[in-house]
């Protein structure tokens, strides 16, 4: 009899899942259509406002992109006039950077 029980128990919780799976569905499908509603009107200005987004975005890249190989070429040049300046000062301390970077990334 206790087995009857649990089995009917259980055929009532299936039955109750069952109903509220439903309800849900109803319910995502009447979101889908009030989502739906609110019109093109919306989706357009999303979009506009997505690619004035990404514009200013291009032109923040743009600059700083400019800016950096500004940076790059200023080191670049002072780099060339320190070794043209001191040369050996520049060869002890590229085999000294060398001799750092082997002896730290080398396989021990």
């Amino acid at each position: 009899m206790a087995k009857d029980t649990t089995t009917g128990a259980r055929k009532d919780d299936i039955e109750q899942l069952s109903e509220q799976i439903a309800t849900l569905r109803d319910d995502i499908s009447s979101i889908a259509r009030t989502l739906g509603d609110l019109g093109v009107d919306q989706a357009d200005t999303t979009m506009d406002s997505a690619r004035r987004g990404a514009e200013r975005l291009r032109e923040a890249s743009r600059r700083q992109l400019h800016a950096a190989q500004e940076r790059a070429e200023e080191i670049g040049h002072q780099a060339a006039d320190t070794v043209r300046e001191r040369p050996a000062s520049s060869v002890g301390l590229a085999i000294g950077l060398g001799f750092l970077l082997g002896f730290l990334t080398g396989r021990k």
